[in-house]
């Protein structure tokens, strides 16, 4: 598993990296992917074809991922550039579906960059009809950032699909189950014994953070979460500690 725990844009005051699209909606506008809930998303005015540039100020080893959240549409493009105005292709996407929770209908991408200095990544999104919402292409954000290996699992871990539901039971009888938000995931575990370079690794706060279970072989399985309890940290002789973690997919 690998995690993306500092990343560029932090929060929708980080003034690190400025982004312009070639079109955006009134309402969900290019400013909502500096936002962490993904909810507040960018949308395009049509499906001819769009895309989004992120502008770093210069040329430098910003990041080796970027993390593509809440997207709509099958395929893409990712290219970065340099200020000597050379563009440079570093992933050409096709072919995504829509994940096992269908009726929320979430894709999310892991890209790998690779060891390269760039001043701009772009996103391409050719004309093509949208998988959902089909409108207009959408996307929850992007985040960039150095990407952390943390284990190979030992222990290992559960991830849990949560539908948020409110379940009535009435005097007669009768149960009623109404679905109210988005389903989410939850992953908990308990990692037995690592040591402390790995355990200084992990994150020991509660701002989100990506994670990718890059042994799936899969690059949609990485999820934008946050820390819901307590971090604990059990002593053993040597340099070795056991640490439990319960993350809370953010939708």
């Amino acid at each position: 598993m690998k995690i993306l725990k500092t990343f560029i844009p932090a929060n929708s005051s980080d003034t690190s990296v400025t982004i312009n699209v070639s079109d955006d909606d009134s309402v969900f506008t290019y400013a909502n992917l500096k936002e962490l809930q993904p909810v507040k998303s960018w949308k395009s005015e049509n499906i001819s074809g769009s895309w989004i540039q992120w502008n770093f100020g210069s040329d430098a080893k910003h990041a080796d991922i970027a993390f593509i959240n809440r997207i709509n549409f099958a395929g893409f493009t990712v290219e970065y550039g340099t200020n000597d105005g050379n563009w440079f292709t570093v992933e050409v996407v096709s072919g995504l579906t829509t994940d096992e929770i269908t009726d929320e209908e979430y894709v999310k991408y892991w890209v790998e960059l690779g060891d390269i200095t760039f001043q701009y990544i772009k996103l391409t999104i050719p004309a093509q009809t949208p998988l959902f919402e089909t409108g207009y292409f959408k996307v929850g954000n992007v985040l960039f950032g150095l990407q952390t290996d943390i284990w190979t699992p030992k222990s290992g871990f559960t991830v849990a699909i949560m539908p948020k539901m409110s379940i009535t039971e009435f005097g007669s009888g009768y149960i009623s189950s109404v679905k109210r938000g988005r389903t989410r995931r939850q992953f908990n575990g308990d990692l037995d014994k690592i040591t402390m370079v790995e355990y200084n690794k992990l994150t020991l706060t509660y701002n989100p953070i990506v994670i990718y279970n890059d042994f799936e072989v899969d690059k949609s399985k990485c999820y934008l979460v946050r820390s819901v309890k307590q971090n604990n940290r059990n002593y053993f002789q040597s340099d070795r500690v056991s640490h439990s973690f319960s993350y809370e997919e953010i939708v």
